[in-house]
């Protein structure tokens, strides 16, 4: 009985509200300290939703190294988010995803059902573009004195650009924009184009960019080409990132970049083997460059024809004259041989007229010599042949008593004996 009845007792002491009662008095403590008053807050926007009726809800976070150490809700009427958006402009998709950090007015919420939540009016845009020039400050001093700058810049860079990979996103008007000049090209060079898709905008674009630049560096081409399009500051923030800056200065590749408008600068350009203000820029270069290889092979071509035409003009000049000389000089040859051989000719018939007269001479001469040489002149002198048996006697010994001996004499015959 004491227990049931310290129950009782402890019950009728106590007082006991209601959850719509303490939920009611948080936002009635709520509203007297806070009232209608405004905050600046910074935070990180976890999730971002914007629902049918074109009202915006979001998620804030605050983290530390990876703890989060606070969470709330808010949320952005609809008149609030349209006039935001027009605030902020080309930055406004880039402002209101998740994983940026802002600055924002809000005033404090508090609903019996939905708890505590804030409720924003306004968003600082100079403070997220503050913080993007601090950070891209300190990535390009980082980079500066690690000369990281220096590294892709060091591979030659083919003299004419065929294979090209293009890391971009498809359907964009920058990437549509690089493609039709590189491919309907006035001189019609023909490239092989293979494509890399990666997004280019938002909180993971710099490990997507970072991921297809590698795979496009393992495929060997001439040229990587990054583009992207003209954007405000917070889109192309993914193009500061200190890791995509290395993965670009690492790659063996020349990578050339075309990102953004002719006032965008970032430190991928910086680091790039060339950069260019847009990616027509980019696309018009490697146009160039094939052309200007052209108009270098096509004056080759004309020097030489034209020193090939001086050269076959020497040569046929040459070639005339030596025609000329082929055909003129064996006449020439001719002309002095024939009159060689006639004066030969001549010589020899005076010659052998000469010869012929003296051997006429010689001859008449031994024809008088042997006329005075016969035997019968010589017996007409008083000479006489002595014969036996029709020899001639040279020697008296060669005869003996009784020979029988035939005298001619010039004029008739004597026989005689030998006594």
């Amino acid at each position: 009985m004491e227990n049931h009845n310290s129950i009782v007792k402890d019950s009728e002491e106590r007082k006991v509200f209601s959850l719509y009662q303490l939920s009611r008095s948080i936002k009635n403590a709520l509203e007297s300290k806070a009232g209608d008053s405004s905050f600046w807050v910074k935070a990180e926007i976890a999730k971002f939703t914007l629902s049918r009726t074109g009202h915006a809800y979001l998620d804030l976070v605050e983290e530390v190294n990876g703890d989060r150490k606070a969470a709330i809700r808010a949320m952005l009427w609809r008149r609030d988010y349209d006039r935001i958006v027009i605030e902020l402009g080309d930055s406004a998709g880039s402002v209101l995803q998740a994983g940026s950090e802002i600055i924002f007015r809000c005033r404090i919420r508090y609903h019996e059902v939905h708890g505590l939540s804030l409720e924003i009016d306004d968003i600082d845009l100079s403070f997220m573009l503050g913080e993007l020039e601090r950070r891209k400050a300190e990535t390009l001093a980082l980079i500066k004195k690690d000369g990281i700058q220096l590294r892709n810049p060091a591979i030659p860079l083919p003299t004419v650009i065929q294979r090209i990979a293009i890391v971009g996103s498809p359907g964009t008007s920058g990437f549509l924009d690089f493609v039709h000049h590189v491919i309907k090209n006035e001189w019609r060079f023909r490239y092989e184009i293979e494509v890399f898709e990666s997004a280019v905008q938002g909180a993971d674009a710099a490990r997507l960019i970072s991921r297809a630049i590698k795979k496009a560096e393992m495929k060997s081409p001439d040229v990587i080409v990054l583009i992207r399009g003209g954007g405000s500051p917070l889109d192309l923030d993914c193009f500061n990132d200190i890791n995509l800056a290395l993965t670009i200065a690492d790659s063996s590749v020349p990578v050339l970049t075309g990102v953004g408008h002719e006032t965008d600068f970032s430190i991928a350009d910086f680091v790039s083997h060339r950069s260019f203000k847009t990616p027509t820029g980019v696309g018009d270069f490697i146009v160039d460059k094939s052309s200007s290889f052209a108009s270098l092979l096509i004056d080759i071509a004309t020097r030489v024809g034209s020193r090939s035409k001086t050269i076959l003009h020497k040569q046929d000049t040459l070639l005339k004259g030596a025609h000329i000389t082929l055909r003129d000089l064996p006449i020439r040859l001719l002309n002095v041989k024939k009159a060689l051989f006639e004066q030969l000719k001549s010589d020899l018939n005076r010659e052998a007229l000469r010869v012929i007269v003296k051997q006429k001479e010689a001859l008449a001469g031994l024809a008088s010599t042997m006329e005075l040489l016969k035997p019968n002149r010589t017996m007409a002198r008083g000479f006489s042949i002595v014969r036996m048996n029709g020899v001639a006697i040279r020697d008296a010994k060669s005869v003996k008593t009784g020979d029988i001996l035939n005298i001619e004499l010039h004029k008739g015959q004597i026989e005689t004996v030998v006594k």
